[in-house]
């Protein structure tokens, strides 16, 4: 287990490569479901491939600053099951978008709208990483944040059970 604390006087460093390390480690082996849970959630940059350093895990994609929505949209024409819960607000309505017109290009993540949700994690098969951080531009580069990462299987499992049993009834965004 890990635990990471922002001080929000900027971009954390060691926060932007966690979140980095686990996307670009979900594109190599994905996971069979991934639950991403932020209340509040932007188009942030999450993989710097500015030197095209991850050109050959995103063929696809120019050398610039990968976004959390092309991540996921990635994640999900790779085979995994990309939930995506968060609230009905209009700070959320780019990144939704971004999210549910990517139908025409394969699978795409599924958006989950939960009105009372403020619970924030990225859950995969064999990470979970749960805190205050919403993923947005504030809660990635100006807010003080604390996060946990566990890898212990017993946890992960808990949590996905936990996560299906709480938020599979949510209602799907049109």
């Amino acid at each position: 287990m890990r635990r990471i604390t922002t001080a929000g006087h900027g971009q954390t460093r060691i926060l932007n490569d966690l979140m980095q390390n686990l996307l670009v480690t979900e594109l190599l082996v994905p996971s069979k479901q991934l639950w991403v849970l932020s209340p509040w959630i932007s188009d942030i940059d999450v993989i710097d491939n500015t030197a095209g350093q991850f050109k050959t895990v995103l063929p696809g994609l120019p050398s610039r600053k990968i976004r959390l929505t092309e991540a996921l949209v990635e994640l999900s024409r790779r085979g995994s099951d990309v939930r995506v819960l968060t609230r009905d607000v209009e700070s959320n309505v780019v990144a939704r978008q971004r999210l549910e017109n990517a139908g025409g290009l394969g699978a795409r993540p599924t958006v989950q709208i939960h009105s009372k949700l403020h619970d924030k994690g990225l859950l995969g098969d064999r990470f979970h990483l749960q805190g205050s951080m919403n993923f947005t531009y504030f809660g990635q580069a100006v807010n003080a944040e604390g996060v946990t990462l566990t890898r212990d299987p017993h946890a992960i499992a808990e949590a996905r059970i936990a996560y299906n049993a709480l938020y599979e009834g949510a209602r799907h965004a049109d």
